[in-house]
Parts: C-alpha cells; structure tokens; sequence
C-alpha cells in the first residue's frame, strides 16, 4: 500500500486501480481501494470530482460544477442501466451524458488509451522540460485559487528566469540552450514538493505555484532553488532571478497573482540579478492629538497618488492613523492628505525631497532583505 501514497486519480488508474469504477459503484472495493479512495477524498477536497471528471474527459470543471455533473452522471447510469436491463459503466454513462444530453463535448473520438494518454500529455506538457504548458499550467493556477479560497488558504506563486540564459544561446548555440531549459527543470523537480505545480511560462522564463504556502515559506524554497543554480551552473555563468506573490495578499485574481510575481522578478534583476524578491509588509502612521483632523490619506508612487487607495484607519487607543500595504523592494515618495484639504510630508519620516510643487515630499525605502 505504501507505492500508492500521494498518488493522484490518473497515477492509480494508469497502475490498474480502478479507481473511478468502485466510486461509481460498478466494481465492489476491496479494502486497501477503499483506504485508497477515503484518502484521496480527504486529502483533494477542493478538487476530488474535478479530477473524477478530468480523468473520464481530459476537461477539467470547477469544482462545485464538477460534483454536479458527477452526481447527474450517475442518475443518468441508473436510468439507462434500468432501460437496458444490464449495468451501464460510468464511462459509457458519461459520454452519452456530456455529449447527448449536456452537449458539453462533441464528436468524441475513440482512441486507444495509450494513444489517448499520449495525446493529453502532448497537450498538457511542455516537450522540451516537462513540465506544464503555460495554457495548462494557467488552468491549474485557476483550479488552486478555487481550492485556496474555499478552504480560507494562503499559496505563492514564483515567477523565475535565468539570468545570462540569452547570452549563452547566442554563443553556444540553441542545443547548449535546451540542454540548460532541461537540467533547469530537473532542478525544479527534485527541489520541489510533489504537490507544487511547475509550468514553463515562456522562453527561459518558468513559473511555479505552491499550495499551502505563504510568502515568507515560498522565499525559502527560492532561495534554496536559487543556491542551487548558482553551484551547478557557476562554469556557465548561469543564475536565477525570482518574484514571488502571494494569495490572496498580492491578488486575488491569476493574471494579477502573475503580473504581481512578474513585477517582483523584474525588481530582482534590477538589484543586480541572482536575487529572491517578494512584497514587503509596510506600516504606515500619522500620530495627531487634533480632534480637528478626521480623514488621513496616505498616498504616493505605492498607489498612484489616489487618496481613495490610501485611506488610514484610526486607533482611539493609540491616536494614530494607519497605513498597511505590500511593497516590493525600492524607493517611494509619499505624502498624508488631511481632511481632504491639506497635504503634508511624514513628519516621522528621516528623508523627504522636494515635490516640484513648492512642498515636500517623503520618501520610503523598502530594502531587499
């Protein structure tokens, strides 16, 4: 029983498990499938009928719709099981029902299983690494923000390009390039969890999501990734430049989680490459003892000078005025609006630098480290 831990639906399948036929309740389970299944249930809450229905189609559902259709599949088995007067297998019942009925999938094609596997892992896959295709990669970012939200979780995600990677593909040729793409994405595979989800996202640029795990972990596991890169490939003169970001604190949304990732690794290659960068939790406060004074705005280059985005949030216990955001590392000017009215520098700051209005204005520094 222990070949099969941690194992996905599709792995136990491919050995013989079958695994969707006992929880349609066409094969009767013995008791190491049932732990098996009783496992699996527990641990891929957020996407157990998502898988059952990957696995039967190759198209992967939300959750919620997922264990939906799961659930009409099965009625719908029943009824035609019941018309013919012999057991209908789930996958028969499936077909006909997503294509007959739902109109969800069309024109099915029957092909050999290793065909069919084959197939889906060309789509799925990158040829060159590996690992996933960003279209399929993408797709599983959507299904981890479902399955974080759900389950009220944090996760990152790591943006990571090789650095000197262009230099040495115009020198040595595309050949030596693939070559370093493949090793790279050994080195991924073996410094990573087998639940954390890695996708070439283009060119030498990879990116990685990692269930379950908040900035500060995810900074870790890049620092040891970017470590090992410097040691392997220190005779080609080959680093790694990573961004990190984080759910839901730096986006709530994939393409914002990515853009936000994507703007850290840029800050990482403009401090000088080989650099781990993530956002920073900055506090922001105005002490005031004048009653007179009932809005406070923070607002700078950190959020377009909107005064909206900057609103502070009073503490009748302390007398202060607050300010929290995430910042990547650099430098910020800034500035407190009062009451809507009145615009002054942060009288607690140690720098500040003239506003080109006649004023002043302060600044911020966010260090890498």
């Amino acid at each position: 029983m222990e070949d099969t831990q941690d194992k996905d639906i599709d792995e136990l399948e491919q050995e013989g498990y079958r695994i969707i036929d006992v929880i349609a309740g066409d094969v009767k389970p013995t008791q190491e499938i049932q732990y098996i299944i009783d496992k699996i249930s527990e641990e891929k809450r957020g996407t157990f009928y998502s898988d059952l229905l990957y696995n039967l189609t190759s198209e992967r559902f939300p959750e919620k719709e997922a264990k939906e259709l799961w659930q009409e599949i099965l009625r719908h088995k029943y009824i035609v099981s019941e018309a013919l007067k012999r057991n209908v297998g789930v996958r028969v019942a499936a077909l006909d029902y997503l294509e007959n009925i739902k109109k969800i999938i069309q024109a099915p094609k029957i092909i050999d299983e290793t065909e069919f596997r084959e197939t889906l892992k060309l789509a799925e896959f990158d040829s060159l690494t590996g690992v996933l295709n960003r279209r399929a990669f993408i797709r599983a970012l959507l299904q981890e923000i479902q399955n974080a939200s759900q389950n009220k979780q944090k996760f990152s995600i790591m943006m990571i390009d090789l650095d000197g990677f262009k230099k040495l593909n115009d020198k040595e040729g595309h050949s030596a390039g693939d070559l370093i793409l493949q090793e790279f994405a050994l080195i991924l595979k073996s410094n990573l969890r087998k639940g954390d989800i890695i996708g070439r996202y283009g060119g030498d640029e990879f990116i990685v999501c990692l269930p379950k795990t908040d900035k500060y972990e995810a900074k870790k596991v890049g620092e040891k990734i970017r470590s090992v890169v410097e040691r392997e490939f220190k005779s080609i003169e080959i680093t790694v430049s990573i961004g990190i970001a984080e759910y839901p604190s730096e986006g709530t949304l994939g393409n914002i989680l990515i853009s936000n990732a994507d703007e850290a690794l840029y800050r990482a290659k403009e401090f000088g490459k080989n650099k781990v960068v993530y956002f920073k939790p900055v506090e922001i406060i105005y002490r005031t003892d004048n009653p007179e004074i009932t809005q406070v705005s923070c607002v700078g280059d950190f959020n377009r000078w909107n005064r909206k985005l900057g609103e502070m949030s009073y503490s009748q216990e302390t007398k202060e005025w607050v300010f929290n955001i995430n910042l990547k590392p650099g430098v910020y000017r800034y500035k407190f609006l009062l009451n809507g009215t009145t615009w002054i520098p942060d009288p607690n700051a140690t720098e500040d630098m003239d506003d080109s209005f006649g004023g002043r204005c302060s600044i911020l520094r966010v260090d890498l480290e």
